[in-house]
């Protein structure tokens, strides 16, 4: 499994990641796309483990620094699991409306 994150940087971090997923999404041919503001750290971990068996891409949207934690320990733990070797996962950091990355308080960083 390879694990990509993809963050904001600077005052206009929001418009380059937006530039960057569209680029994303052009690349890899209709992306399967997982909404993880939908999920806790463990759901979405589950949810993606599902979606695994059938997807070799997963784009992965608003993704919080926990949630984000949870997938690496994930990877971590399945590296010897064949049928994962193949599966991408692009997690895009969930950022505020102010354009700076956000923690799960809401605090700043």
């Amino acid at each position: 499994m390879q694990v990509q994150v993809i963050t904001g940087d600077g005052r206009d971090g929001s418009t380059n990641m937006l530039k960057h997923l569209m680029e994303l999404r052009d690349w890899i041919s209709k992306p399967a796309t997982v909404y993880a503001e939908a999920y806790g750290a463990t759901g979405l971990v589950e949810t993606l483990k599902v979606r695994a068996a059938n997807e070799k891409e997963i784009l992965v949207l608003d993704c919080s620094r926990e949630q984000i934690q949870a997938l690496l320990q994930w990877q971590s733990a399945t590296d010897d699991m064949i049928e994962l070797e193949d599966l991408v996962l692009h997690l895009v950091r969930r950022v505020s409306s102010s354009g700076t990355l956000q923690n799960e308080g809401g605090r700043r960083e």
